[in-house]
């Protein structure tokens, strides 16, 4: 039976700090906006080495959800959190203090420890503490504020721009405030999960719908964070508007992801079985309207679609996963498509510069991705006709 912590009314602050340590978990691409910049300070390194910079946390990530259950055996909840964003903070923040390409390298490799760290507790922590809808809804709210976080980090990313790209990663020491936060509000409250090493196995039937999740999960974040690492340098390179108003696009496809999460439920009970259907198709249309227009605001209203679908149906991964997985499963579950969607993040710069090779336009990655998002909704619609689900 699963262990659970009663919920008391005035417990509002707790639900904050603990939502709240969701707000800087995506902020790894926030500092996208600096790409542009970045090309000027460092002429010997490829564009591809730059958009490497800024996603490679995704690598240390990954390692550390894959270790998370073994961590779990030997540090508790409270350790692990206070580690983690100690190490995202001062690790995020030392660019500010260097110009050596390698020492900005190795500490956006230690930022994601940090963020590792964090991720998997975020997350159990919710499905630890609540139950019924009450954890749904705090499931869902802890997505929109990732997004939420990612769009108001990118924006004072942008606004720091002004002084120049070392100050854009002053936005990492939003960790010490989380920190405080989370000692002060959150009880120091052990509890007992499920077992994660149970005996028993996954059958070929429950693993597969796992390991489509993660593929599908680290298509939709490769195409996220290509999106955050072509859009500003498309604007900027093809001058339709200048670095800080290209941060604010940038802003404004993050805010989208927040609206997305925020609206998710509705939007999922709504469409129910057309649902991957609808958002792909209006994905599609957002990145067709990124490289096809000259006008911002048309770019603009591109993004902030794109933005949406991808943020919505990331969610919808996570709320079907109980439906075919057993609940002794279920944080591996999740744990596995985490690190699909980091290993999305990670392969970004590799896609880009893959399909680069077959035309290094700037606009030519949007349109690949969009053509993706057309087939899976043509294949979605057809599966939704044909299913009596």
């Amino acid at each position: 039976m699963e262990a659970t912590l009663p919920m008391k009314k005035g417990n509002a602050i707790e639900i904050i700090a603990i939502l709240s340590l969701s707000f800087i978990l995506t902020s790894t691409y926030s500092v996208s906006g600096v790409v542009p910049t970045l090309l000027e300070a460092f002429p010997f390194y490829s564009r591809s080495s730059i958009e490497f910079l800024v996603s490679i946390p995704s690598i240390s990530m990954i390692v550390m959800i894959a270790l998370s259950p073994l961590l779990a055996k030997f540090f508790s909840e409270r350790s692990t959190i206070v580690s983690g964003l100690l190490i995202a903070g001062i690790a995020g923040i030392t660019p500010f203090f260097t110009t050596s390409f390698s020492m900005i390298f190795i500490s956006r490799l230690i930022t994601g420890i940090g963020f590792g760290l964090i991720n998997t507790c975020a997350i159990s922590m919710i499905s630890e503490r609540f139950t019924g809808k009450k954890r749904a809804h705090l499931l869902g709210y802890r997505t929109s504020i990732e997004t939420l976080g990612q769009a108001i980090l990118t924006l004072f990313a942008g606004q720091l721009l002004v002084w120049g790209w070392q100050p854009a990663f002053l936005i990492y020491s939003i960790a010490f405030p989380l920190l405080a936060l989370y000692l002060l509000f959150v009880p120091n409250k052990e509890v007992k999960t499920q077992n994660t090493f149970t005996k028993e196995k996954l059958h070929l039937d429950q693993l597969l719908p796992i390991l489509t999740s993660a593929l599908f999960g680290g298509l939709l974040i490769a195409t996220n964070t290509a999106n955050s690492l072509r859009i500003p340098s498309y604007i900027v390179e093809n001058n339709l508007a200048s670095t800080l108003t290209a941060n604010r696009v940038l802003s404004l496809f993050m805010f989208a992801g927040f609206i997305g999460g925020a609206f998710f439920g509705k939007l999922f009970t709504l469409l129910k079985k057309y649902f991957l259907t609808v958002l792909l198709f209006a994905g599609g249309l957002g990145l067709i309207f990124i490289p096809l227009s000259t006008s911002i605001y048309f770019i603009a209203i591109g993004a902030f679609l794109s933005g949406f679908t991808i943020t919505s149906t990331v969610s919808s991964i996570f709320t079907r996963l109980p439906e075919k997985i057993p609940l002794t499963f279920l944080n591996t579950a999740n744990a596995m498509v985490l690190i699909g969607c980091n290993l999305g993040a990670t392969i970004a710069p590799l896609l880009l510069n893959w399909i680069g090779k077959m035309n290094d336009g700037l606009d030519f990655p949007f349109i690949i991705f969009a053509i993706i998002f057309f087939i899976i909704s043509t294949g979605s619609f057809w599966h939704a006709k044909t299913s009596k689900q």
